[in-house]
């Protein structure tokens, strides 16, 4: 039930059961030994031919085609870059996507939304038609206008067939098998020039990322962390991420590449699963490098599972993004309701310190330039360990491109006397990548 459905999956066993002595029952007749199968199988279902030739027509007619990419499609890389070739369509990921494709390849600008890219929204705001594969991507402002690109969707569940965004033709099965279906009445665009503007759109926003965290200054530019972790962390790496601020950090920063693996709450947004997934992981996949890159707000939610870790000689690595508040609600309530923040501040906690007290290895960082070292002796660990990186609280969260009703709704927080306006503005100022109150 949980592969199939992609859901939690629960058993009961009823405490009178419990309570049974195991010597004194007995199996019922239709209990056969070695009956069950623990065998994992997908469904391959097949969308209707039909369909597919009316997906193809949308798709050949199309003179500027985007892909959104969802967790349906991980099964379908090889399928869905051939796609992506075919119609000179540059790959946008959904987060729960993100490692559908490498980032460093040259047919995907990354990701959508307010962790997303610039790119990646301009190739929404200027495409003709949408196929979206395996998502639900669920920010509906972020799609291309209903009346500016025709959509393909392809899913496994026919309910979620245009329930983000008007789907033309709904290719119900599985994407591996729909995309091989689609493929072979492709025909090849020789008009790369919509891919080549993402392509170039790209190269400017990693540059961007780059000169944002660059400069050695204190309080720590959040995003330095996670910039000086991706070089470190094995081709294999697990990394699970929590809900906050910090996941904007790694959506942006940490890169999908060969064959790491990424786990995070998507539509739950649930705070402190951060630790519990790493832990799935680490049990799963034994011998993988495991990090777990979580907020301080999260991490305070779930502490006891730092037991857990040690309990059972788990080598995770946890890096805590500590800036003493609840970072994305802050940035939310002045950006979507244009109200001050309002008790976002956290009681800070000495996260090394406490990490020590479970016994777990605890490091701190501060200064920009030994982010690098203090990630090396940590990752270097034998057992679990925690680096709690300290960051600037006012350092912006900000969509990839200006929205006008965001850009007015922090001006009206601003004024209205949010805590750290003077911080803030200064940030908004000084960080080449925060573009949103810029044209």
């Amino acid at each position: 039930m949980a592969l199939t459905h992609r859901g939690v999956a629960h058993v009961a066993i009823p405490v009178d059961v419990q309570e049974e002595p195991e010597a004194t029952t007995k199996p019922s007749d239709r209990n056969v030994p070695h009956h069950a199968s623990f065998a994992q199988t997908q469904s391959t279902g097949i969308p209707d031919p039909e369909a597919i030739a009316h997906a193809a027509e949308i798709l050949n007619a199309g003179r500027k085609v985007a892909i959104l990419a969802g967790q349906g499609a991980y099964h379908a890389r090889d399928e869905l870059i051939r796609t992506a070739d075919l119609l000179g369509a540059p790959i946008v990921k959904a987060l729960l996507g993100k490692g559908v494709v490498p980032d460093d390849h040259p047919l995907t600008t990354g990701g959508i939304g307010l962790l997303g890219t610039r790119p990646s929204q301009e190739a929404f705001e200027q495409c003709d038609a949408l196929l979206i594969v395996g998502s639900t991507f669920p920010y509906i402002e972020y799609y291309p206008k209903p009346d500016q690109a025709r959509g393909v969707q392809i899913d496994r569940d026919p309910t979620r067939i245009g329930l983000r965004f008007p789907a033309e033709v709904g290719l119900v099965g599985d994407a591996r098998a729909a995309l091989e279906m689609l493929n072979a009445q492709l025909t090849r665009k020789e008009d790369r020039s919509f891919l080549e503007q993402a392509q170039q759109g790209m190269a400017e926003w990693r540059q961007l990322l780059h000169d944002a965290v660059e400069k050695n200054e204190l309080p720590m530019k959040p995003g330095r962390i996670a910039r000086d972790l991706n070089g470190r962390l094995a081709d294999n790496a697990i990394v699970t991420w929590d809900s906050g601020h910090n996941t904007g950090l790694l959506a942006r920063y940490v890169e999908a590449r060969g064959d790491r693996m990424f786990s995070g709450s998507g539509l739950l947004a649930s705070m402190g699963c951060g630790i519990p997934y790493a832990i799935a992981a680490a049990l799963a996949f034994p011998g993988r490098q495991v990090v777990a890159f979580v907020g301080d707000g999260g991490l305070s939610m779930l502490l006891g599972e730092l037991a857990t870790v040690v309990r059972y000689r788990l080598p995770i690595k946890i890096v805590v993004v500590k800036n003493n508040t609840l970072g994305q609600i802050k940035w939310e309530q002045m950006m979507f309701l244009g109200n001050p923040e309002y008790e976002c501040d956290l009681t800070p906690i000495d996260f090394a310190k406490v990490a020590e007290g479970f016994g777990i290895r605890g490091f701190r960082v501060e200064d920009p330039e030994q982010c690098g070292p203090v990630l090396d002796q940590a990752l270097a660990e034998s057992g679990p360990a925690l680096v709690e990186a300290i960051v600037d609280p006012n350092d912006p969260l900000l969509p990839p491109k200006r929205m006008e009703k965001y850009a007015k709704n922090l001006e009206k927080a601003l004024r209205a006397g949010t805590p750290g306006r003077e911080e803030i503005e200064r940030a908004l100022a000084e960080e080449p990548a925060h573009t949103m109150l810029q044209d």
